[in-house]
């Protein structure tokens, strides 16, 4: 892993961070709400949508400079970003929790709370990635 892409990303996860924290209580509503957009006139909806498509042309253009320079994504890469994408989900729906809700286990008899399942998933990466690391050696 370069470091000049590992501080870049920091920077960037640091801005998703503060992206998070201003924009995740957007309700339903909020996104039906104008705003100015390049001299007209368009919907926080449609924001989110273009700025979840920038993200993916921007996506496709770093898989180009890959594949020109005679990288290919491994395996390994593939399900590394399927995992990214399942976390991602996970992170939004467990920080849309106020702490009371976090806390409150499921509605059936014996479901575990949001915080006991995020507990849960920080255990088993440990485990996984030791398991996986035995391999290396």
């Amino acid at each position: 892993m370069g470091k000049k892409a590992e501080q870049a990303l920091a920077k960037l996860l640091a801005e998703r961070d503060e992206t998070l924290r201003a924009l995740l209580d957007t309700s339903d509503e909020d996104c039906h709400k104008k705003v100015p957009w390049y001299g007209r006139e368009t919907t926080v909806g449609h924001m989110f949508r273009n700025f979840t498509s920038h993200e993916l042309d921007h996506f496709q253009h770093l898989h180009r400079l890959m594949q020109a320079r005679g990288q290919k994504l491994t395996e390994a890469h593939l399900l590394f970003m399927k995992a990214q994408a399942a976390l991602a989900e996970f992170q939004i729906m467990a920080l849309g929790l106020s702490d009371e809700e976090f806390e409150r286990p499921g509605p059936n008899e014996g479901d575990w709370s949001a915080a006991q399942v995020v507990e849960h998933v920080i255990d088993q990466e440990r485990f996984y990635r030791e398991a996986i690391l035995k391999a290396h050696d």
